[in-house]
């Protein structure tokens, strides 16, 4: 009889100790589905973080709308929007990320975008490269960006790239490929057109999307991350 109470006991026991690890394993699978969740609804935290690793790890979570986003960038990037230079291995550039960073021009605003800036302070040497394929959508002068060229994807996807010292043998309407010469760093901008030298020599680059009519920007800093080791070389100095 003892034996068997025994017997019953540590029964008792195992079976405790595995609805115990199976209450456990469940609420933590309810709390990371509530976690999923959560980045499903924060668009803040979805454009803040877009491309990071993080953000691909945890991608089912999304919505269908931000998955497409997030593949369609991936299937058009192609290049860093600056070659390397094959005459002076000097001309570096590098970039942080400053996703709506306050910025102060007639008011106070975000930093829609990411600067990308040059070793060499001096307008007009570093070329500017298409990300992408796409059609020439914005070309000219604009308060904010100087001279700047809007690409527009197949997939309505917009890439931006501002501040430009002067443009390659562009229009607006024409198709351009990825790695085509859009025009040259420069420091325009800020002001009516042909200010220039209000701010270091950088290239902006946006990257924007529509939703429900208007123009919404995602941080594309993990983008320009993703394309460090995708150069081309170009023969500058």
């Amino acid at each position: 009889m003892k034996q068997l109470n025994e017997g019953r006991i540590f029964l008792l026991i195992l079976l405790l100790a595995f609805f115990s690890v199976l209450g456990i394993r469940k609420m933590e699978a309810w709390g990371r589905y509530q976690t999923l969740q959560n980045k499903t609804v924060t668009e803040a935290q979805y454009r803040q973080d877009f491309y990071s690793d993080a953000m691909w790890e945890e991608k089912d979570s999304l919505s269908k709308e931000c998955i497409s986003l997030l593949e369609n960038v991936e299937n058009e990037v192609n290049y860093y929007p600056i070659p390397d230079s094959t005459v002076d291995k000097s001309l570096t550039t590098s970039f942080t990320d400053s996703w709506m960073a306050e910025r102060e021009y007639n008011g106070t605003s975000g930093h829609e975008g990411t600067d990308i800036m040059a070793s060499k302070n001096q307008r007009g040497v570093y070329p500017v490269i298409s990300m992408t394929d796409g059609e020439v959508t914005n070309l000219g002068w604009l308060e904010k960006g100087g001279y700047r060229v809007g690409i527009t994807s197949v997939s309505g996807t917009y890439y931006y790239y501002a501040h430009l010292e002067c443009y390659s043998n562009l229009k607006e309407g024409d198709y351009v490929k990825a790695g085509e010469l859009l025009g040259y760093m420069g420091d325009s901008g800020y002001g009516p057109e042909g200010t220039r030298g209000k701010f270091a020599v950088h290239l902006h680059v946006g990257i924007y999307t529509q939703k429900n009519g208007q123009e919404i920007s995602v941080n594309p800093y993990y983008v320009l991350k993703s394309l460090e080791n995708k150069k081309l070389k170009y023969a500058y100095s």
